[in-house]
């Protein structure tokens, strides 16, 4: 998808910001936040370019041929900055906040608004974090800041109470049904990845690209295996290494969330993986809750470490040597 791609789930939370606009009330920080796969980048990028256009249509988008629309596509507008991490799935570090603080409070060169874009906004670490609380206090005139996370959890109190949250919501089955039959031509077989993916529109694309399902199928049978003993331990860590780690962590997670459901007794519970909820179960007999949740903090803790380059081989084995453990009998 493009940048400024529109959504049909998009038409409300739009309609706010453009009657925001329109009423001069346009808050001075705005988070997107939502599960991932709605498109959130994507319209934070459509305001973004409107608020630095020169001529916006009667619908508030950018007209998309002045000189400001130009600039934004290529990334070269004085007023819009977008603050993202060197590389995927690292920090942003203070530096970066530093250099829009110190942008935030000069003027607007052209004639709109000034707009930075902090996406994910809880990848920011502590420091960051910190550094980018002056700016909230203390706003520009004509500078808005837009902040974009999945996780809004995972930000301060003090930052999350300072913006005004637009809020993004699974769509309707039916709405991403026709959907998704437009973009792929294909209006069956969606159940499985409707459910692996949670029913954000634009992760169904991903776990289709990616094949989710089969992952998940595989990855049940191997901590089946694990849990019974019918294989080595070493071929379960050759295997995972051969697998981007983000891809594995989050078929982990998915296969976690099914376990603790059915764990906590919930039979008839939605679950990511319902093609394989006979093995699920079978999975998560003898576990208890505990352990459970125990693991999956100890997976969050590797995905955080794996920004400072920490060895995946290592975090692969105890991953593996953790899951033994909860999974002995009377173990913990």
């Amino acid at each position: 998808m493009s940048e400024g791609t529109t959504f049909p789930w998009h038409h409300e939370p739009w309609r706010q910001v453009s009657q925001a606009q329109t009423a001069g009330r346009l808050p001075h920080a705005i988070l997107l936040a939502g599960p991932s796969g709605l498109g959130k980048s994507a319209f934070a990028r459509r305001l973004a370019y409107s608020l630095v256009c020169a001529g916006q249509g009667e619908s508030g988008d950018a007209c998309g041929r002045c000189g400001a629309c130009r600039q934004a596509r290529v990334g070269s507008h004085p007023d819009l900055q977008i603050v993202m991490p060197e590389e995927t799935g690292k920090q942003i570090r203070i530096d970066a906040i530093r250099r829009l603080t110190q942008k935030s409070v000069l003027s607007v060169q052209e004639t709109g608004y000034r707009v930075f874009v902090i996406e994910p906004a809880d990848a920011m670490n502590r420091a960051a974090a910190n550094a980018l609380l002056k700016t909230l206090e203390e706003p520009s005139s004509r500078t808005l800041l837009i902040l974009v996370s999945s996780h809004p959890d995972r930000l301060a109190a003090t930052i999350r109470s300072r913006c005004q949250m637009l809020s993004f919501r699974i769509p309707a089955r039916a709405e991403v049904n026709s959907w998704l039959a437009a973009q792929t031509g294909d209006s069956e077989n969606l159940d499985e990845l409707l459910a692996v993916s949670g029913g954000a529109p634009l992760r169904v694309l991903l776990a289709r690209e990616q094949d989710w399902p089969g992952q998940g199928r595989r990855l049940v049978e191997e901590l089946l295996q694990l849990k019974n003993r019918k294989v080595n331990p070493v071929t379960i860590v050759e295997e995972w290494e051969k697998r981007p780690l983000p891809l594995l962590s989050d078929s982990l997670k998915r296969c976690l969330s099914d376990l603790v459901k059915l764990a906590s007794g919930l039979c008839d519970a939605v679950i990511y993986h319902p093609g394989v909820r006979a093995d699920l179960q079978c999975l998560s007999e003898g576990i208890d809750l505990q352990s459970l949740h125990g693991y999956n903090d100890e997976l969050l803790r590797i995905e955080r470490d794996s920004s400072n380059n920490l060895n995946v081989q290592m975090q692969l084995e105890y991953m593996v040597n953790r899951w033994l453990q909860i999974t002995r009998p009377g173990g913990r």
